[in-house]
């Protein structure tokens, strides 16, 4: 089966930056919105063992929230953080999408994001 999930390259960022967060959709798959509404979003960033999550399910993070904005859109967003990914390095990420009805995600984004070192003088 063909991996359908969408490559994104997220822009580098700097550690112990504030990170500008980010907006998602309106999501369509195959050129449609999705019939059912969206229940929840996760975002994992990981680097080796290192694991980061957002996510719209706040029981289910202890590190930051994804708002969902239209549920029929599938339209959310994640605030500006001002602590994000703690070690320097290229993190991989996936974005779930879950829906009313279905126990199983969608996996439809996928990408990295290089972190940078803070420069010492």
């Amino acid at each position: 089966m063909a991996d359908y999930t969408e490559p994104v390259q997220l822009d580098d960022h700097k550690l112990g930056d504030r990170w500008v967060g980010a907006t998602i959709g309106p999501v369509t798959i195959n050129g449609s919105t999705p019939s059912n509404p969206l229940t929840r979003v996760r975002m994992q960033f990981r680097l080796g063992t290192s694991v980061y999550t957002l996510d719209s399910d706040s029981s289910q993070t202890r590190d930051a929230a994804i708002t969902i904005d239209d549920a029929d859109t599938w339209e959310a967003s994640i605030a500006e953080l001002d602590t994000f990914l703690a070690t320097p390095g290229r993190w991989s990420w996936d974005m779930e999408f879950y829906v009313a009805a279905y126990s199983s995600p969608l996996t439809l984004f996928k990408g990295s994001i290089l972190v940078h070192d803070q420069v010492t003088e």
